[in-house]
């Protein structure tokens, strides 16, 4: 089949006016015109079997399938990226609460953090930590009920002086009477979206100079001043 395709090619004008590299491949028309040459071109004493014109027949249906399919996944895509633009748009203005432990220091106003007890503590404790890793700060919030509790940190460091402006982790340690485990303390963050970064894949939202990605958004609702 090899040598048939290769000598229907060599006698067809518009394949035989470039000769394909390694790593060329044919469309479906050039599929077709060469299956065709092969047929005008095939020895006539030694005609091509059958089973072989069905295998290549079969080829050819099962390419023109594919072209289909992925013509038709690459326009579902395009439109998926355009009405979740459109979405995210919607977003600004927004108040979003996502997952992480970041607390951003901004002309000495830290973004607030929050955190949800499963229960009541006896003791639970925020320690506050610079981009090297070292605690600069550990606040002490005594016992507290099960529920959704919002800590704001004041921008101080252990000594009293206040903390440059950046980004600061917190670390969320608890205790519950008549247990000696440590109890997992999930925190989350919220901000108001001012931006929408469609540079990333998928596109993710901004907030306080913070890049937030789709995937770690909990909670969506209106900024707290317009409730």
């Amino acid at each position: 089949m090899i040598d048939a395709l290769a000598g229907a090619a060599a006698e067809t004008p518009a394949l035989s006016s470039r000769r394909p590299g390694a790593n060329d491949r044919i469309d479906q028309q050039q599929f077709l015109m060469l299956f065709i040459e092969q047929l005008k071109n095939q020895d006539p004493l030694a005609p091509l079997e059958p089973d072989q014109l069905t295998a290549q027949l079969a080829q050819f249906s099962s390419l023109e399938q594919l072209t289909g399919i992925n013509t038709r996944l690459d326009t579902l895509a395009a439109s998926t990226r355009q009405h979740l633009g459109t979405t995210l748009l919607g977003l600004l203005g927004r108040e979003v609460l996502w997952r992480g432990d970041r607390v951003r220091l901004d002309q000495g106003q830290a973004s607030p953090l929050a955190y949800r007890l499963p229960e009541a503590v006896q003791t639970l404790t925020v320690t506050i930590r610079d981009a090297a890793g070292r605690a600069v700060r550990s606040v002490s919030l005594g016992a507290q009920d099960a529920g959704e509790h919002v800590f704001v940190f004041d921008g101080r460091a252990t000594a009293g002086g206040r903390l440059p402006d950046g980004e600061y982790r917190a670390e969320i340690a608890a205790t519950v009477a008549g247990s000696d485990q440590p109890l997992v303390v999930p925190t989350a963050m919220s901000a108001v979206v001012d931006g929408v970064d469609f540079t990333e894949d998928p596109p993710a939202l901004l907030a306080r100079g913070q890049k937030i990605p789709l995937e770690a958004v909990l909670l969506v609702r209106p900024p707290a001043d317009d409730e």
